[in-house]
């Protein structure tokens, strides 16, 4: 072996990187003339060590900050707090330059802000509420968002009364899924649920109220956040069990 490489492996030990006293440089090169081989401290592994406990300790908190903020990806599947109205196109509300001011501000009043979705998966994120759409539909079909609705009423001071609502549809059949974060009273200051005629317990014992009527049919039921879902099947053809394709579609959208 040739010596100057022997003195440096010497002065640069492998894992040590230290300089030996001539006592020590002696010995070792009687080692190394005598075909011993010089095995290094293996410090790599409490160093990588070390190194995985910093690496873990930072993803924790990342994770952490991630989960109360929602802008990292491990808050992917959090809904946000408020309307995401980045996700959306606001609606243009027309006609209302044919109106007085007055007539304006009384319209205003009532009307929601309407909003549109370039895809049914922004839709679904935009929400304040975490809502499944079922997949298994009674014909080939994907469902499209119709509108989303900010209802600014005197109790909206959270930035939520939001409604939704989603089509499928193969020309001949329809389903409509609309879901909204408030009670929706229908005109005279009834309850929606009060028009329903029959009574069926869903998956999870959740109840729901469904009305069938001819060629049509409609169920509504409170997820387990508290959000209403209402289903309304509408059809031609005489095959379906209405019934039963409603509370299937209500079971597809529990979780």
């Amino acid at each position: 072996m040739n010596k100057q490489r022997i003195h440096d492996a010497i002065h640069n030990h492998i894992g040590e990187r230290r300089v030996f006293s001539k006592e020590e440089e002696n010995e070792l090169l009687t080692k190394i003339e005598n075909n011993q081989t010089l095995r290094p401290k293996r410090r790599w592994f409490p160093e990588l060590l070390g190194w995985g406990l910093a690496g873990a300790a930072v993803l924790l908190v990342l994770g952490i900050i991630g989960s109360q903020t929602g802008i990292l990806p491990f808050s992917a599947d959090r809904q946000p707090d408020r309307l995401d109205t980045s996700l959306l196109k606001e609606e243009e509300i027309r006609g209302l330059e044919n109106m007085t001011e007055e007539e304006r501000t009384y319209f205003l009043s009532w009307q929601p802000k309407a909003y549109q979705a370039d895809t049914v998966k922004n839709a679904l994120k935009a929400l304040p509420f975490h809502l499944k759409l079922p997949k298994k539909l009674p014909f080939e079909a994907e469902f499209v968002v119709n509108q989303i609705n900010d209802w600014h009423f005197d109790s909206n001071t959270d930035g939520k009364d939001i409604s939704v609502d989603f089509r499928a549809t193969n020309e001949s059949e329809v389903i409509l899924v609309q879901a909204q974060d408030f009670d929706q009273e229908a005109v005279g200051g009834r309850n929606r649920s009060e028009s329903f005629r029959e009574e069926v317990i869903l998956d999870k014992d959740i109840p729901a109220k469904l009305d069938i009527r001819d060629k049509e049919g409609e169920i509504l039921f409170n997820n387990k956040e508290g959000t209403q879902i209402t289903i309304v099947f509408i059809y031609q053809d005489d095959k379906y069990d209405t019934g039963e394709v409603l509370v299937n579609l209500a079971n597809q959208m529990i979780e």
